[in-house]
């Protein structure tokens, strides 16, 4: 009996320590399996489960805009989006039925530019040449399909002005279009070697619609995380001449709520094992730690950090 007793005392002891604590699970919502922000995704939380104890990591995904959704909701502690998805949501644009104020970010990644590919002897050479046109955007609440219902507007047409819309992943989309069902797709690029571009070259050139000044002021000031972006002309076999394309920031977002000692860890393991992150996705590979701390996710770091990246000199 008296060895019962001490062996409960020792259990109700561990339990008071935290050593039989639950862990704290981090919801990550990134892209899909085939996309280019789960490995991201993946490789974040393979380190953080690694550094930090206690934590374990699930994940999903609803595209740019819904991941942003997913965390405003409680349902995501850590996202995967862009700065164009979070100023809508710190706006209140839709999707996002009134204003966010529960996301943070946490750490700048790559730019992303917004393009609409079709063939270059296509007569689609600005968005309003869409009329009439089939196109994939991508699946709903994807980054690139919120933007696009802005351009749309923007130039004076909707989904509805157009004759098909197909939201589907954008590997479908590219195949259709190379089957001739689709006139257009719409992607997040990379300025130079983008896979879904060279792969549609192996048919036709790709022609990247140019955004009018006019079309691009609006989308600005609809969504405050779109800034004008410059594809060089002879970055892609159809780009004949300097075109004018939407950029953003690509970045992670956390849950405000998160506590500030956690995301100090979080963050530190991050840049600790940069080396890592820089391995698993080709848009990371140029990125130097201190370019995590750039301002440009539309929205203010988490306090744990921005403790962080003082400490390192890199903010102010």
């Amino acid at each position: 009996m008296r060895t019962r007793w001490i062996g409960l005392a020792l259990v109700l002891a561990l339990v008071a320590m935290g050593a039989f604590a639950a862990p704290r699970v981090l919801a990550i919502y990134s892209g899909s399996p085939g996309g280019g922000w789960y490995p991201i995704a993946v490789a974040a939380g393979e380190m953080w489960t690694k550094n930090i104890p206690g934590v374990a990591v699930t994940h999903a995904d609803a595209g740019g805009a819904g991941n942003v959704v997913a965390l405003s909701a409680g349902k995501a502690q850590v996202a995967i989006t862009t700065g164009a998805s979070v100023g809508d949501a710190v706006v209140g644009n839709p999707p996002f039925e009134k204003k966010v104020t529960n996301v943070r970010a946490l750490a700048a990644l790559a730019p992303e530019f917004y393009a609409i590919l079709t063939w270059a002897d296509s007569k689609i050479k600005v968005p309003a040449d869409l009329k009439g046109k089939r196109l994939s955007p991508c699946p709903k609440g994807y980054t690139v399909e919120v933007i696009t219902r802005s351009v749309l507007k923007a130039s004076g047409l909707s989904y509805d002005s157009l004759s098909k819309v197909d939201f589907m992943d954008l590997e479908e989309a590219a195949g259709l279009m190379k089957d001739g069902h689709l006139d257009a797709v719409v992607a997040s690029i990379s300025l130079t070697g983008d896979p879904t571009i060279t792969d549609l070259e192996t048919s036709r050139a790709v022609r990247i619609l140019d955004i009018p000044n006019a079309v691009m002021k609006k989308l600005q000031a609809v969504s405050p995380g779109l800034y004008p972006a410059v594809l060089p002309k002879g970055s892609y076999k159809g780009v004949t001449k300097d075109t004018q394309i939407p950029g953003y920031s690509l970045g992670l977002v956390i849950s405000a709520e998160l506590p500030e000692d956690l995301v100090y860890q979080m963050t530190k393991a991050l840049v600790e094992n940069w080396s890592t992150m820089q391995g698993v996705s080709a848009d990371l590979k140029d990125l130097q730690p201190q370019d995590l701390a750039k301002p440009t996710m539309g929205v203010a770091f988490h306090p744990g950090a921005l403790k962080y990246y003082k400490e390192k000199g890199w903010v102010k």
